[in-house]
Formats: structure tokens, C-alpha cells, sequence
């Protein structure tokens, strides 16, 4: 049994943590060029792949947003949400692993 949590973290659980903070990356860049109007939010295809990112990086970041104010145009929510799935990949888990090995 043991094994088997060992293989679900280290082959299923670190790399979708890791997939989903690329997705908070891209979320964060796309914004940023939202902002900058380097990126046209009109646009269709913009508009549709945002959205996707959205869907994914929303319900993790809005229990946080809802304890964590913004701090100016800072979400601190979305940092703090980041920095959790962080410490998670690079601390807990091997953490987890180590001890059932």
C-alpha cells in the first residue's frame, strides 16, 4: 500500500501540482499583457484561452482572496494560493514520500 501512495504522489500528484502553477504562470503573464494593452482582451482566441486559464487558477485562488485583501493592484490571495501549491510540491510531498518509503 504504501508503494502505491508513493507512486500516486511522486507520478501523479507532484506533476499536476507542478502543470497547475505553469497555468498560474501563464494566468499571471496574460494578465500582465492585459494590462500593459500589448494583448487585446477583444480578442476571440485571447479571450477563450484566458478563460480556460481562469477556470483552473479561480477555484483555488478565491478561498484565499476571500481572507486576503488586495494589497493595491496586488492580489496577495493569488500570491499566497501560489506560494501554498509551492510549498506543497517542494516540501510536503517528499516530506510524505520519505516518511512511507
Amino acid at each position: 500500500m504504501n508503494s502505491l501512495l508513493v507512486s500516486l504522489i511522486t507520478f501523479f500528484i507532484a506533476p499536476l501540482i507542478g502543470l497547475i502553477l505553469f497555468v498560474f504562470f501563464i494566468y499571471v503573464i496574460l494578465s500582465w499583457l492585459f494590462m500593459l494593452n500589448i494583448v487585446s482582451p477583444h480578442n476571440p482566441t485571447v479571450r477563450q484561452i484566458y478563460s480556460l486559464l481562469s477556470s483552473v487558477v479561480d477555484p483555488i485562488v478565491t478561498p484565499f482572496r476571500r481572507i486576503i485583501p488586495p494589497l493595491g493592484n496586488f492580489d496577495m490571495g493569488f500570491f499566497f494560493a501560489a506560494m501554498l501549491l509551492y510549498w506543497t510540491q517542494q516540501w510536503l510531498l517528499p516530506m510524505s514520500v520519505r516518511a512511507l518509503s
